[in-house]
C-alpha cells in the first residue's frame, strides 16, 4: 500500500491551504501509532518532496493560523485564527441506525451526507449568511462524508464557543418551533357570563413564503416538498403514510395547491408537519471539529489511508451530482489478486466489486487498494 501511495504523490496535485507555511501539520504512518505533528514546511517543493518520500497513510494540516507552527505547544505556536470547519460525516446521522437494521444501504446514506452537504452549502453558507462560494473550500473527507472550510476574514478570529453555536443553530438545538409558521389569526368579541364581552383571539397558521430566510424558509420548502410527495401515491398507500406520518390529510384536498392543502389541516397536524420537516432538514456537523480552533483537517489532494480514495476538491455545481466512488478514485483498472479476510460479502459502491468470504479474486488496482484499505483483504503472493 505505501508503494502505491508513492507512486500516487510522484505526481499527484495537491491543494495547499492558504498560508500554508503558518499552518501546522501532520501525518499517520503505516505503522500506526502516535500522529507526527508540529512538522512546518517552508515551500512547496518541500511539501511535495516529503509526501512522495515518505507516503504517509494520512495527511493532514491544522485550520490555524500560528506565528511558528513548529513549535510544540499551543502557547508557544501563537495562535493567530483559524478557518471555521464543518465536518459531515456519514457515522453522524440519525439514518445510521437504520443502515445498522438493514433498512437502507451504506450507498444511501452517502448520498443522504451529500445532500446534507449540499444543503448547508447553498441553503445556510450562501443562503443564511450571505458569504461567497469564493470564501469556502468543499471537499470529500476520502471516507464518509464531506469538509466545507470557510476562509473570509470575518469567521478566523471566532472563539470556540461561537463556532460550536453555529454548529448548534444547523441542527436546530433550541429552536422554537411555534414561531415558524405565519400568524394569520383574527380576534372576534364573545360574550363571558358575568364579564359582559371580551376579545378571543382565533389563532390561523399558514405557511411561511419558500424564500423565506433561515429555518422558516428552510422548512417551509420541505413541507411543499412533502406535500408534492403525498400526491404521487395511491389512496389506499396514501392513508397508510399519513398515519405513518402522523397526520391527517382529506384525500380530496390533495386537489388544492399546497398553501390552501395546508391550511385545511388541524393544528396538531400543522406542527407535526414542522417537526417532520425540522428532521429532515437539519444538518448534523461534528460539533467538536467545529468548535475545535486547533483541529488538524485532512489535506485537499492526499489520500485517505482507510480507503485509498482521494481527498477531492468539490464546487458547489459538483457536489450536487458527486459520487466518491466513480470521482474520488486515485488508482487505475490494472489487475491485483487479494485473499478476502472477512467471514460476510462486502462491496465497493454499488456494485464496483464484490469481495466474497475466505477467496482469492483477480479485482481491479482501485478496487483492491479500496479492500486492503478498509482491511478487508491481503495482497494474495504469489508462490
Amino acid at each position: 500500500m505505501k508503494e502505491k501511495f508513492k507512486d500516487y504523490y510522484k505526481d499527484a496535485e495537491i491543494t495547499l491551504p492558504p498560508r500554508f507555511t503558518s499552518r501546522e501539520w501532520g501525518f499517520l504512518s503505516w505503522r500506526g501509532g502516535i500522529m507526527n505533528r508540529h512538522v512546518k514546511f517552508k515551500s512547496t517543493k518541500e511539501i511535495s518532496a516529503y509526501l512522495a518520500r515518505v507516503a504517509p497513510a494520512h495527511c493532514y494540516h491544522s485550520v490555524a493560523y500560528y506565528e511558528d507552527p513548529g513549535k510544540n505547544t499551543m502557547i508557544d505556536k501563537q495562535w493567530q485564527g483559524a478557518d471555521l470547519i464543518f465536518d459531515l460525516d456519514a457515522d453522524h446521522l440519525p439514518e445510521m441506525e437504520d443502515v445498522k437494521k438493514g433498512k437502507i444501504t451504506f450507498s444511501r446514506l452517502m448520498e443522504f451526507i451529500r445532500e446534507q452537504t449540499h444543503r448547508l452549502v447553498i441553503d445556510v453558507l450562501l443562503g443564511d449568511f450571505g458569504l461567497n462560494e469564493e470564501d469556502l473550500l468543499i471537499t470529500f473527507s476520502g471516507g464518509r462524508g464531506y469538509h466545507v472550510h470557510v476562509r473570509t476574514p470575518a469567521v478566523l478570529t471566532l472563539p470556540s464557543g461561537a463556532r460550536r453555536e453555529l454548529a448548534d443553530y444547523m441542527t436546530g438545538k433550541g429552536l422554537n418551533t411555534n414561531r415558524i409558521l405565519d400568524d394569520a389569526g383574527y380576534t372576534i368579541e364573545v360574550p363571558v357570563r358575568g364579564k359582559g364581552m371580551e376579545r378571543k383571539n382565533l389563532g390561523v397558521e399558514k405557511l411561511p413564503d419558500k424564500n423565506s430566510k433561515s429555518w422558516r424558509g428552510a422548512i417551509a420548502r420541505q413541507i411543499h416538498k412533502i406535500l408534492d410527495d403525498l400526491r404521487e401515491h395511491e389512496p389506499k398507500e396514501l392513508k397508510k403514510i399519513t398515519k405513518q406520518l402522523g397526520i391527517r390529510i382529506n384525500t380530496g384536498d390533495l386537489k388544492k395547491d399546497n398553501e390552501k392543502l395546508f391550511n385545511k389541516l388541524s393544528k396538531a397536524s400543522k406542527k407535526k408537519l414542522v417537526r417532520i420537516a425540522l428532521k429532515e432538514t437539519a444538518i448534523y456537523p461534528d460539533e467538536p471539529v467545529t468548535g475545535d480552533i486547533h483541529r488538524l483537517i485532512r489535506l485537499p489532494g492526499s489520500l485517505h489511508g482507510g480507503s485509498g480514495l482521494r481527498v477531492t476538491v468539490l464546487t458547489s455545481k459538483k457536489l450536487e451530482t458527486f459520487d466518491p466512488m466513480k470521482e474520488a478514485i486515485a488508482f487505475g483498472e490494472g489487475p491485483v489478486k487479494v485473499r478476502s479476510i472477512v467471514n460476510h460479502p462486502v462491496t465497493m459502491g454499488d456494485g464496483i466489486a464484490t469481495l466474497k468470504p475466505e477467496s482469492v479474486v483477480e479485482l481491479p488496482e482501485m478496487a483492491a487498494v479500496y479492500f486492503m484499505a478498509r482491511n478487508w483483504a491481503h495482497l494474495a503472493l504469489e508462490t
